[in-house]
């Protein structure tokens, strides 16, 4: 690799580190609420929030071990994006089918 390539590699690092050490003040903070970061629209729980979540923190972990092991970025298999296709898929359907309900809470035939 050149110089100024392994200089571009540090600088965007040192970006992302100073941006994720923003995001986690701002957390500690309370300027970004993660109270709704696996529940619904009425704070219960979301057992697809949570699996979507996890399931993406598993595998961006193991990508991003496998790139620091290796040479380079890992091929990406077709199980991994079958995976996180099917997280995904329920985390959606999950969000529509809790939007066909009323909320719990909001009249259901609001006054005019």
């Amino acid at each position: 690799m050149t110089l100024a390539l392994n200089v571009l590699i540090y600088v965007i690092a040192a970006f992302l580190a100073l941006l994720q050490l923003l995001i986690l003040w701002k957390i500690k903070t309370n300027e970004i609420n993660l109270h709704f970061l696996i529940s619904d629209d009425t704070g219960a729980a979301s057992l697809s929030r949570f699996q979507f979540l996890i399931f993406t923190f598993v595998i961006a972990v193991g990508f991003l071990y496998l790139t620091m092991k290796g040479s380079g970025f890992p091929a990406v298999d077709d199980g991994v994006l079958m995976l996180l296709g099917i997280s995904g898929a329920t985390f959606a359907l999950s969000k529509g089918l809790d939007r066909q309900g009323p909320v719990p809470g909001k009249d259901a035939n609001p006054q005019q």
